[in-house]
């Protein structure tokens, strides 16, 4: 990591960036937020009270200093439609009750609004639950799930399939938490919003990104295709960089 305010990788260090492979989109989302300056800003400002992460697709600030696999950010609903509302319902039997107490890797938060919002995560991949208030800290409770909508229910229904194979198994399926095949792309745009935050040009980005020979004299004539990929990546890194990471949560 660089010395000093910032708390991100050195973008030249492919090694740094490795956990995204892994990551699920939400995940990669949070690394480009967490690099916005509005938002540490914010978080820094909001302290403990956590009022106005709401701007930002949160329902509460996470550390801008924590990366993957540590951060643990809560997104909304609205902005991210992989949440599975649920509520309490009739116990039956001990085989058919949820107690988080026992998912290695589960976290309560509860939100201002007197909601729960449940995040079960081992730092890659993660499957959220929004109960009412006071659903989940009794112990073992029987759940109904509430499946919305033709748009929602397509996430919603996924995020179901999640929990159950958890519950079955008490580990996150890899069947169902796909690796996603456009992560790599998706870092390279990453490393090249940290190369142009920290003053790089587009032959040093070539050269540590695309291709050692870049950094040889009269490289943008002799590889053009290298030039245009260059300039491809920096337009890209600079949409999301200005907001356009909000599609990795769709």
């Amino acid at each position: 990591m660089r010395a000093g305010t910032d708390f991100y990788p050195d973008w030249r260090s492919a090694e740094a960036y490795a956990p995204l492979l892994e990551a699920e989109r939400s995940l990669i989302a949070w690394e480009w937020l967490r690099r916005d300056p509005s938002y540490r800003s914010a978080a820094r400002a909001a302290g403990s009270a956590g009022r106005g992460a709401a701007r930002f697709g949160l329902v509460a600030f996470e550390p801008a200093e924590l990366g993957v696999p540590a951060a643990r950010p809560i997104w909304r609903s609205e902005v991210h439609p992989f949440v599975l509302p649920v509520i309490a319902a009739k116990r039956g039997s001990s085989a058919d009750c949820f107690d988080p107490r026992r998912i290695c890797g589960a976290e309560l938060i509860v939100a201002v609004g007197g909601a729960e919002h449940l995040l079960v995560t081992d730092g890659l991949r993660s499957i959220r639950l929004d109960a009412p208030s006071g659903t989940f800290g009794k112990g073992p409770v029987g759940l109904s799930y509430s499946l919305g909508g033709i748009a929602l229910a397509g996430p919603q229904l996924l995020t179901l399939r999640r929990f159950l194979a958890l519950c079955r198994t008490g580990r996150f399926s890899r069947v169902l938490h796909r690796r996603e095949p456009r992560a790599r792309r998706w870092i390279l745009m990453l490393r090249a919003w940290d190369a142009i935050r920290a003053g790089a040009d587009q032959r040093q980005i070539a050269e540590a990104l695309l291709s050692r020979s870049a950094g040889e004299p009269g490289w943008r004539n002799r590889e053009p295709s290298v030039r245009s990929q260059a300039q491809r990546l920096a337009r890209s890194a600079r949409v999301f960089g200005a907001g356009g990471y909000r599609l990795l949560l769709r």
